[in-house]
């Protein structure tokens, strides 16, 4: 009962720190973002702010899963949250409702498949490589949405077309070895007639 009642106090000053704050854009109790992480987030949520739609993405890391189903962002907000499970993180992107259309629930879990082999790594800085590509996919498909200028951190076309179509790479060499098991057996076949 204690720790139910401690879980639910940290949750809820979580949640006041991510609502109540806009200077803050991090929320990073179980230090898992690096100093690179943290300007690259701040630095494109002060460039938002001067804008007229002043999206928000914001990073949260919790100690266990079950909390981020009680994450509510504004419809403003994208938060994507890192969470503890049994040594691993479990990654997911919470979208507000003005940015439901463009980030949907198959865009996000696309996103955070093409980030995966980054965000499973045990190596705080390749961990961060992946959450800042996690964020920069979302920032890209934010400023197509809200028509917002790119910058260098911002995904190339080809990037976000490895996103949308994850299996496309999947589907050509499916046909490849489709192919050459056909050949291969027009061929055995061919040997195996009597002349």
């Amino acid at each position: 009962m204690k720790n139910k009642f401690v879980s639910f106090l940290s949750l809820l000053a979580c949640l006041l720190l991510l609502t109540a704050s806009t200077s803050s854009f991090i929320n990073d109790p179980e230090n898992l973002f690096n100093t690179k992480t943290e300007e690259l987030v701040t630095q494109k949520n002060v460039e938002y702010q001067k804008t007229k739609s002043k999206p928000e993405i914001r990073l949260l890391s919790l100690k266990d899963s079950n909390a981020i189903n009680r994450i509510r962002p504004q419809k403003n907000q994208v938060i994507i949250a890192a969470a503890l499970q049994s040594k691993k993180k479990n990654i997911q992107i919470l979208v507000g409702k003005n940015y439901q259309d463009t980030l949907t629930q198959a865009k996000c879990s696309n996103i955070i498949r093409y980030a995966g082999n980054k965000l499973r790594s045990e190596k705080q800085a390749t961990f961060n490589s992946g959450i800042q590509l996690v964020f920069n996919a979302c920032a890209t498909l934010i400023a197509q949405k809200d028509k917002l200028s790119y910058d260098k951190n911002s995904l190339t076309q080809e990037e976000l077309q490895k996103i949308d179509h994850p299996q496309s790479v999947n589907l050509v060499w499916g046909l490849v070895i489709a192919a050459l098991i056909s050949f291969g057996l027009v061929l055995f076949k061919s040997m195996r007639k009597p002349h």
